[in-house]
């Protein structure tokens, strides 16, 4: 799971709540609208986000500094009313008992700590999402941090990045405090400029950065009213800015980690809505109240406990086991479990006396991340071939855009008591969800049985050749030292880090005296986009460019693999994940084999460098060829690409002939190459804005290239307008098989949110159907050599691709195997087409 740091402006939102609704009372005659609002929106955003790290800010009462620097600030502010100011002890015990972090800080607003928190989590590399009503905030976007505005009421908020101030104010997020200096804040008593208001600002901003720039060539404005008014209100301006600004260094005695979240314990929260005779959430959310004995929880210490957990165990021919840091949990039944200590004696002793029912095909055995078990047991000597219900796989496939899926949700999520015990009721519902949403095939006939084809692979490895990629490393740190010593030379100094964003800036944009692009709260930005748009500037622009890619290839991919690489194997592990993508498509890390570029000057090189396990061994390679054009021409039904594939034609240059109005043999490299990008665009909901950029022609050209696409390929129109149309309608779309994703985007009011949903909607059906495809190829595959009996191993798949690690004697076996199973895997309206390539290295397979 990713890490999240989730920023709540508690006055902010509480006010808010006690406004948007009407009002609630307890049997007591206790006020509680403020408090319905605020954990409806808590408990919905913890679903829809689930952060690792949470905390409410709250002001205090004591005066802040700029209270103490301006005696009006927010001396306009009518006190808060009585039924309000009731209600916020309520909701801050209420925050107590439910272990979400309270951060307060006299001196300083709820702003200021939210600003404080985040910094941090910047430099801790961490992603932040601030929820608030107060628009100041906006100046803390970044590209770690948004910013969740609520707009009408309290469910309706509205997304906030970089671009969507741009759009929205026509400014950059540091510049949100400068426009606050200009126009002021009637809310907070902030004075601003007189008669200037935001569309002013903004205007003034375009032109110059910052409220000290516009002062400093402020003889550049026409001589009129407002510049007049500019001049007089200098005082006020700076000062207004100063009381805008958000304090990003308070002092406060706060440390990330203890904010970590690890989601809300049912009971408590059950016990906290009840107290508030929130009832309705209680139902919506099937929260219970623990009622029963107290669950038994039995520590395996002795041979005697061990040996009463196997006899229940082989009793029900039940077992449900999960892994909770270094502690295991096994349950035969419902309210009463067992754990073990990782490092215990007995640990094996366990594992093995439960081998016959781990082994038994009438078992039914419910785990939560079954390949995290299956590696732990191998760890230990010990293997399992019963069939099992994976509770982590199956609150995946019944909700793919989930963000966690860890067992400390799932129990939260679902009510459940205990741990090991705790998933039968689980997987219980679990089962009645996958049965209600048409989901069964892709939980019983795909994921689960991919879950042991994908362990077998992480078990296997991708050996390398360590002694080429040390001469890759020795080979790129020599031409980086020629980067750098050119950029240096370039420069006319060797007194700066190049690899220091603000060092770098300095030397750019101040003794270079390159145009400034882009300012961050830090300095000058040297980004890459900021780069490209300099690179006919000056000479030193592409040194730096390649000094970075450089860098970048020998410590991301060269020394990264070099460092994963088993000492005494050589081989890298790395470790395929089922749950990190809404599309279902597999993804790894350590090392990433989806993430190394398909196209470059180094790829070869990388790919070069895995190799066989063993000498007399081959590389097998199947690749699908262009297999979500022909899903997409399945789906849409289109006659002309289908006519394209199932006559074996040049699908580019189909489309070129059809969109150019030219035969076929007139169709120029140029003709073909703009097809093909529209081809591939398409299926990404590309815009004429994305395909001008990529083909390097206006925009205009961009969008009749579009246009006479889909009036020559009608199918493909009609397909994207239903699908879109039907998202929004339902709130999902479906892949061939009946996979879900769930695309909660198209009911935003952001536009750019909304526009990603649309683009979900198109690709999803596309994308999910290759990435099922894939899978189901594998198992088939994985089947195929067990029951061969071959000794060669499928150890990787990325993206549409197989890798196999080949018996030289078995190679033509493999590839007959990879073909058939993977071109007939599915039979749709054009045909699959595997391409397949042999060779001493991965590069050579490919």
């Amino acid at each position: 799971m990713e890490n999240l740091l989730m920023m709540i402006d508690g006055n902010s939102l509480i006010f808010r709540a006690f406004h948007a609704l009407p009002a609630m009372n307890r049997k007591d005659g206790t006020q509680t609208n403020a408090a319905y609002g605020f954990f409806s929106m808590l408990l919905h955003l913890l679903d829809e986000y689930a952060p690792t790290y949470l905390a409410v800010a709250f002001d205090r009462k004591e005066p802040t500094f700029r209270k103490k620097m301006y005696g009006p600030y927010k001396a306009n502010r009518k006190k808060p009313p009585e039924e309000l100011l009731m209600q916020l002890p309520l909701i801050k015990k209420a925050l107590e008992d439910l272990h979400v972090p309270i951060l307060e800080l006299a001196g300083y607003e709820a702003d200021d700590i939210i600003g404080t928190v985040t910094a941090r989590a910047e430099e801790a590399g961490i992603a932040s999402f601030i929820l608030t009503g107060d628009k100041d905030a906006l100046q803390l976007v970044s590209e770690q941090t948004q910013v969740l505005l609520t707009k009408t009421g309290v469910s309706n908020v509205e997304l906030y990045d970089a671009a969507h101030i741009g759009e929205v104010y026509g400014i950059t997020p540091p510049q949100i405090v400068d426009m606050k200096g200009l126009m002021g804040d009637p809310s907070d008593n902030i004075p601003g400029i007189r008669g200037v208001g935001e569309k002013t600002a903004c205007k003034l901003l375009k032109q110059f950065p910052s409220v000290e720039d516009l002062y400093a060539h402020i003889k550049e404005l026409p001589e009129n009213k407002l510049r007049e008014k500019i001049e007089a209100g200098r005082e006020s301006a700076l000062l207004s800015k100063k009381l805008a600004a958000i304090e990003r260094y308070a002092p406060l005695s706060v440390d990330l980690k203890t904010l970590v979240f690890n989601g809300l314990d049912p009971a408590a929260t059950y016990d906290m809505l009840v107290s508030f005779e929130f009832f309705s959430i209680v139902k919506r959310r099937g929260l219970q109240k623990q009622t029963g004995e107290p669950l038994a929880l039995f520590p395996i210490e002795t041979t005697d406990t061990l040996l009463q957990l196997k006899k229940e165990a082989e009793q029900t021919k039940t077992l449900a086991v999960c892994r909770l840091g270094e502690t295991l949990y096994f349950s035969a039944a419902r309210g009463k479990e067992y754990s073990l200590q990782s490092d215990s004696p007995l640990l094996e002793d366990t594992l093995r006396s439960l081998q016959p029912v781990l082994d038994s095909p009438q078992a039914q055995l419910i785990i939560h991340d079954a390949k995290d078990f299956l590696h732990f047991c191998y760890a230990k000597g010990v293997t399992f071939t019963a069939g099992f219900f994976d509770t982590m796989l199956a609150e995946y496939v019944l909700d793919p855009t989930q963000r966690d899926f860890s067992f400390p949700r799932l129990t939260g999520h679902y009510a459940a008591r205990g741990n090991a015990s705790a998933l039968f009721p689980i997987a219980q519902k679990q089962r009645a969800g996958i049965e209600t949403h048409g989901l069964s095939y892709i939980l019983y006939t795909i994921e689960l049985p991919l879950c042991r084809v994908l362990y077998a692979m992480e078990t296997d490895g991708f050996k390398v050749d360590v002694p080429l990629l040390e001469e890759f490393s020795a080979d790129y740190e020599k031409r980086i030292q020629v980067a750098t010593e050119e950029v240096y030379r370039l420069a006319g100094t060797r007194d700066f880090n190049i690899s220091s964003t603000k060092q770098l800036g300095v030397i750019l944009f101040e003794k270079l005296g390159l145009p400034v692009i882009k300012k961050t709260k830090t300095g000058y930005s040297t980004a890459a986009e900021v780069l490209e748009k300099l690179a006919d500037r000056h000479p030193i622009i592409e040194k730096i460019m390649e000094y970075r890619l450089l860098t970048k290839i020998k410590s991301t991919y060269i020394d990264g693999l070099l460092g994963l690489a088993d000492p005494s194997t050589h081989k890298v592990y790395t470790t395929f994940s089922q749950t990190a993508t809404a599309t279902g498509r597999i993804s790894s890390i350590e090392p990433n084999l989806q993430n190394i570029p398909v196209r470059s000057e180094f790829t070869s090189q990388i790919r070069a460098s895995f190799i066989p396990s063993a000498a007399g061994r081959k590389i097998v390679s199947a690749d699908y060829s262009q297999i979500e054009l022909r899903i997409l021409a399945h789906i849409s039904k289109d006659v002309h690409m289908c006519d394209a594939f199932n006559k074996g034609e040049d699908i580019h240059a189909r489309t070129a002939s059809q969109v150019f109005g030219v035969p076929l043999e007139e169709v120029t490299p140029e003709m073909r190459g703009s097809s093909k990008a529209v081809n591939f665009g398409i299926v990404y909901g590309i815009s004429d804005f994305g395909l001008a950029r990529n083909l390097g022609i206006p925009r205009y050209k961009a969008e009749e290239y579009i246009n006479k696409y889909l009036n020559e390929f009608s199918g493909v129109r009609r397909y994207m307008k239903e699908v879109v149309e039907h998202a929004k309608e339902d709130g999902y779309v479906k892949t061939l098989y009946g996979r879900i994703r769930y695309i909660k985007e198209l009911r935003s009011s952001n536009y750019n949110t909304r526009s990603f949903g649309e683009r979900a909607a198109l690709n999803t059906p596309i994308q999910g159907t290759a990435a099922d495809i894939i899978k189901i190829a594998m198992i088939q595959v994985f089947a195929q050599f067990k029951k061969g009996g071959l000794s060669s191993r499928l150890i990787s798949q990325v993206h549409d691709e197989l890798i196999v690690d080949a018996a030289g004697d078995e190679v033509e076996a493999v590839k007959q195997i990879l073909k058939d199973t993977m071109e007939h895997v599915v039979q749709l309206d054009v045909p699959l087409k595997v391409n397949i390539a042999v060779g001493d290295t991965w590069a050579e397979a490919k």
